[in-house]
């Protein structure tokens, strides 16, 4: 998705629907025992994962534009005591690096984390947090924002493995579980069905210099209520196995309104191998641009029912042109996987493996014929590039960010329920002293910093709303390193 995160574990209710036919209580929801059952089970592999971030590198797709980004830390929400009066709107917050906060789910023993490549592009620092409340310095392995899908490790071993299911075998009306940490509460759990399957929304970047291969749509859709903060979690079935990874919300206000959206855990299993075995994708390359069949598309190409891919434009020198498919041609199927729409022919190409042959079903004037391709190969997704360099390090112990402004030393942005949030620190707020020596310049500022005597800060700033304030509070603890 694109959402972000907070604090406790909480267990949506269910709902029993009755029957008054017999005069007997029909209860069609899965039972509450079974519920808790499985959401004790799968919990302990769920993580909760921080990123700092450069600016504009991190952004909801789940949120309209001109909305801010899902999970930031921004000015005091209304009617709490920093926020200004009337309809007075808070100052430009100043550019620097940013906060953002989503979830994750452990499929090794020894630490590999699958989460949503939109969680932790562009980050300069992550942390994880797991259901034990231990925590981890993380490192992103590798991303592929053509499919959403991002492998972060944290060292270790012995870690809690959550169970893979198949998201193929899905049908729609089961039930599942949204497990992750919305809106900031840690490990929550919500209940839904599965509402649609092989949905493509258009959130997913277009191609560009960073990604060679098209976006990869074919989202499962849940009533499972899911919000900022739950990208990256399983979505389970009933038996705790993990038959997706959460991604997005379709919303006008940023927030759950009843459609979610998760990768197929059958797409998102395959990718993350990619990504640790190779450090990229390697997707199969067809060469076709497809589009869905139509109602007019039926009656012009003499097709026996509306399904299927239209071929709408065929790469020059691709594996397609070169087994002569034409514009016009509609496929159907292939090998024995039968074809009903565009997004569907991208999900089965992903399941092929680059090099293999493939028969392909294409109904051309009205016939039925079968072409036998070679399929090519598409590297997608990568590594991270290395961070720029930071102003100051420790950034995530220290709970936030800062940045010189005509000479003030300013807060660009706060790490989402963090000690210094919870003490008050805000961004826009001017840093005037660390410990009661005077900050003049950010040099000052990391040099005070870096010798703090203790694990505790004073600070005092000068807030936009409020003037100047003191604020105290305990620095995060740092994980422990690797093997210590």
């Amino acid at each position: 998705m694109r959402t972000r995160a907070l604090g406790l574990v909480l267990v949506t209710a269910l709902l029993s629907t009755a029957s008054c036919r017999t005069g007997n209580v029909l209860d069609l929801s899965p039972s509450s025992r079974l519920i808790q059952s499985t959401i004790a089970r799968v919990l302990p592999s769920v993580a909760f994962i921080e990123v700092r971030a450069r600016p504009g590198v991190l952004a909801g797709t789940s949120i309209p534009p001109g909305h801010p980004p899902p999970g930031s830390q921004g000015p005091p929400p209304p009617g709490s005591p920093g926020h200004p009066p009337g309809d007075i709107p808070p100052p430009p917050l100043p550019r620097g690096p940013i906060f953002e906060a989503g979830s994750g789910v452990l499929v090794t023993s020894d630490g590999y984390i699958i989460t949503s490549s939109h969680v932790v592009q562009g980050a300069s620092q992550v942390r994880v947090t797991l259901y034990d409340r231990r925590q981890f310095d993380a490192r992103v392995v590798a991303l592929d924002p053509s499919t959403d899908i991002a492998v972060v490790k944290i060292e270790g071993e012995g870690f809690p493995v959550a169970e893979m299911g198949r998201s193929d075998a899905l049908k729609v009306g089961e039930w599942v579980l949204a497990l992750g940490s919305p809106l900031g509460l840690l490990f929550t759990a919500t209940t839904g069905i599965i509402s649609g399957k092989g949905r493509s929304i258009g959130i997913l970047e277009q191609p560009g210099a960073a990604m060679r291969a098209p976006p990869l749509e074919n989202f499962l859709q849940t009533d499972a209520a899911i919000n900022p903060g739950n990208s990256g979690g399983p979505l389970v079935d009933l038996r705790g196995r993990v038959v997706g990874i959460n991604t997005a919300i379709a919303t006008e206000t940023g927030l759950f309104a009843g459609v979610g959206f998760a990768v197929p855990i059958d797409l998102a299993r395959r990718v993350a191998q990619d990504l640790i075995n190779f450090g990229f994708v390697r997707r199969p390359f067809l060469g076709v641009m497809a589009q869905d069949v139509t109602a007019v598309d039926t009656e012009i190409f003499r097709l026996p029912a509306t399904r299927g891919a239209k071929v709408v434009q065929i790469v020059e020198g691709s594996p397609a042109a070169r087994a002569g498919l034409e514009l016009g041609d509609v496929i159907v199927g292939l090998d024995q996987r039968e074809v009903e729409s565009a997004s569907d022919l991208q999900a089965d190409l992903a399941e092929l493996e680059p090099g293999s042959t493939v028969r392909v079903r294409v109904i051309r004037d009205g016939e039925e014929s079968v072409v036998q391709i070679e399929l090519g190969l598409l590297k997608t997704g990568g590594p991270p590039p290395p961070p720029a360099p930071e102003e100051i390090g420790g950034a995530l112990r220290l709970g936030f960010s800062v940045v010189e402004e005509a000479g003030r030393v300013v807060v660009a942005a706060v790490s989402p329920y963090s000690a210094a949030a919870r003490a008050g620190v805000r961004p826009g707020q001017v840093i005037l002293s660390v410990n009661r020596r005077e900050v003049r310049s950010l040099a000052e500022f990391v040099a005070l910093v870096q010798s703090l005597p203790s694990d505790v800060i004073l600070l005092i700033v000068q807030d936009p709303q409020l003037g100047r304030i003191l604020i105290a509070y305990r620095l995060e603890a740092l994980p422990p390193s690797p093997g210590g």
